[in-house]
């Protein structure tokens, strides 16, 4: 994520905003690539490491990229870069400030070494990267912490390519469940929805900034443009590279476009312009790995779902041996949760609470 880039025509009020910024975090410590302040000595040595390792991997990977040599990275509670009242950002995990090179990231970030990677990426981008539009340079920085912090990957995967399928009209699933002593299958298909993204969100995923502090989108439609975001810069390094993203954003400079036209970088990412073609390639893209860690993010519609099958079958509690519950896309790719002790755990805990549960009148 991106501070806001409006600028203040007045000192006065520039003044201003200098004399409320944050106070740093009290411990410092000097990292080869920065410097890193944290909450205490642990804390900043924890994330130097994690600096050192990222930041050469970040512009080995980018090209045109190169970081700031002055920078810092600050972990806090939330990432703010101003005392004022309502200047948080209550919904980042991490932020990137290009006017102070410095990094902001929550200690208490769902992936903090991928949020790390991410914000590096907004860092290390280089001038020509600038001609992105819209919301894609979250794309692109989401692609470089995938690639770089592979054990959170099959995670982002799941939850940007979700999200993109969401803005654009939904997701459909379906949970097969069977016994290995009956023959009958149960089938139920599922339907997740996202906030209302406005008519052709695939369209405005080049207009809107969801990426800057100051943008008035609630955290559901940011999801959504960021993973429409990603979808899109994924599908187009998979064809072209990164290399290729670089060199669309140099003919831009060359040709004197303040940014890469919506149809080059939808020919290189290969899809196309309607709104079902955007849902139906998120979809398309998500593999059996992508929805176990899915229904890890988002049990309840599968809890609910065997909740009914249960009662359906008149098993008032326990669990039936030998049962078989898959997840998928209709036609698509799918997953099987059967050994998935931890949504299995989650059931038995839910029936338990409803068998304690007193009858209502």
């Amino acid at each position: 994520m991106k501070p806001s880039s409006s600028k203040a025509p007045l000192l006065a009020v520039a003044a201003l905003m200098g004399a409320c910024m944050v106070q740093p975090p009290a411990a410092r410590v000097r990292a080869a690539e920065g410097i890193v302040r944290g909450g205490d000595a642990s804390e900043s040595a924890r994330v130097s490491v994690l600096l050192d390792r990222l930041a050469p991997r970040v512009e080995a990977l980018v090209p045109g990229s190169d970081l700031p040599t002055d920078l810092e990275v600050w972990v806090q509670e939330s990432p703010r870069l101003y005392a004022l009242p309502g200047m948080g950002v209550a919904d980042a995990e991490g932020l990137y400030s290009s006017h102070h090179s410095r990094i902001l990231l929550a200690r208490d970030a769902d992936d903090l070494e991928r949020t790390l990677a991410h914000e590096l990426a907004h860092a290390a981008l280089g001038p020509d990267w600038a001609r992105l539009p819209g919301t894609v340079e979250e794309g692109l920085c989401d692609l470089v912490s995938e690639r770089l912090c592979p054990e959170g990957a099959t995670r982002l995967r799941a939850g940007r390519l979700c999200s993109a399928a969401l803005a654009c009209g939904g997701l459909g699933l379906e949970l097969r469940l069977r016994s290995e002593s009956d023959a009958r299958q149960w089938v139920a298909r599922v339907t997740l929805a996202g906030e209302d993204q406005g008519p052709d969100p695939q369209r405005a995923v080049f207009s809107i900034e969801a990426g800057l502090s100051s943008t008035a989108l609630t955290t559901g439609s940011k999801r959504g443009f960021y993973g429409l975001a990603y979808l899109l810069v994924s599908r187009a390094a998979d064809r072209v590279g990164l290399e290729g993203l670089h060199a669309l954003c140099s003919e831009a400079v060359a040709a004197g476009d303040e940014r890469v036209p919506a149809e080059r970088l939808l020919e290189a990412a290969e899809l196309g312009e309607t709104q079902e073609a955007w849902r139906m390639a998120a979809a398309e893209a998500l593999g059996p790995d992508e929805l176990r860690a899915l229904v890890r993010m988002y049990p309840h519609f599968v809890l609910d779902a065997l909740d009914s099958w249960l009662e359906d079958a008149s098993i008032e509690s326990g669990w039936p041996e030998g049962l078989v519950l898959e997840v998928g896309l209709p036609g698509g790719a799918s997953a099987d949760l059967s050994g998935d002790a931890e949504l299995l755990d989650a059931l038995r805990d839910r029936r338990a609470e409803g068998a304690e549960a007193p009858s209502q009148p």
